[in-house]
């Protein structure tokens, strides 16, 4: 392995580890809870490589499982979330050489699925009454529904601007988005044999946090996405 990957997979899992503890919404149906660990996983598979990616993502998020009291999601959230990462970096690759008319009828498209998604669940799941940190410790805190509303609008507009422009040619969004899919199932599939089980939650229960892990996977997208277009337009990236 490179120093060059070694000294990225370090810096990434560090701050991967941090956006995944520093907001948490607890989920009392499964035990696990919401996080921004999903915006440095894909600012890492959009300006890094897949690999460095994927250890930032297993390691880092697996390791924030463990400090803050959600072990039991530690072992799939090293496999889930290394596969995600990995599979986002390849992805960003193959979608980013989208030319024309296809890149942005995707962009369009996935753009009002980022739109739609925090929307409905921003103001269904993730508004009113929410708990911040790990079971038994959590607080409880009121959102307001029109902040979702702007996190949704923030969303199409990191997806859509310039995307009939040359330059902004490519269909990224796409490539986040299937690998948030990989995240959604992953934890549903966990959940839902493994971990509701051993705390004695209805496996069914695991439907109660797909909301949330779209959602998630959706504003780890949109933050992604500004951050890149940020590094990118102060020459820090190509």
């Amino acid at each position: 392995m490179k120093v060059k990957t070694i000294v990225e997979s370090v810096v990434f899992l560090a701050l991967v580890f941090a956006a995944t503890i520093i907001i948490q919404v607890y989920q009392p149906a499964t035990g696990g809870y919401f996080n921004l660990g999903e915006s440095v996983i894909y600012i890492a598979a959009m300006i890094s490589t897949p690999l460095v990616a994927g250890i930032a993502g297993g390691v880092g998020a697996s390791l924030a499982d463990v400090v803050t009291g959600y072990g039991i999601f530690a072992p799939a959230t090293l496999v889930i979330k290394f596969i995600e990462g990995y599979v986002a970096g390849i992805l960003f690759r193959r979608f980013r050489e989208i030319k024309g008319s296809g890149a942005f009828l995707l962009r369009l498209s996935v753009g009002i699925i980022y739109f739609s998604v925090l929307t409905i669940v921003g103001v269904r799941f993730l508004s009113g009454k929410v708990y911040f940190g790990p079971e038994g410790l959590s607080l409880e805190a009121n959102i307001p529904y029109w902040f979702w509303m702007v996190v949704a609008i923030l969303s199409i507009i990191a997806v859509m601007p310039l995307a009939w422009l040359k330059r902004q040619k490519g269909a990224e969004p796409v490539a986040l988005l299937l690998a948030a899919l990989i995240m959604v199932v992953g934890y549903f599939l966990y959940e839902f044999f493994v971990s509701n089980p051993l705390t004695d939650r209805p496996p069914i229960a695991a439907l109660a946090e797909v909301p949330l892990n779209i959602s998630q996977g959706v504003i780890g997208a949109t933050v992604a996405l500004w951050v890149s277009r940020f590094l990118r337009s102060a020459g820090y990236v190509k």
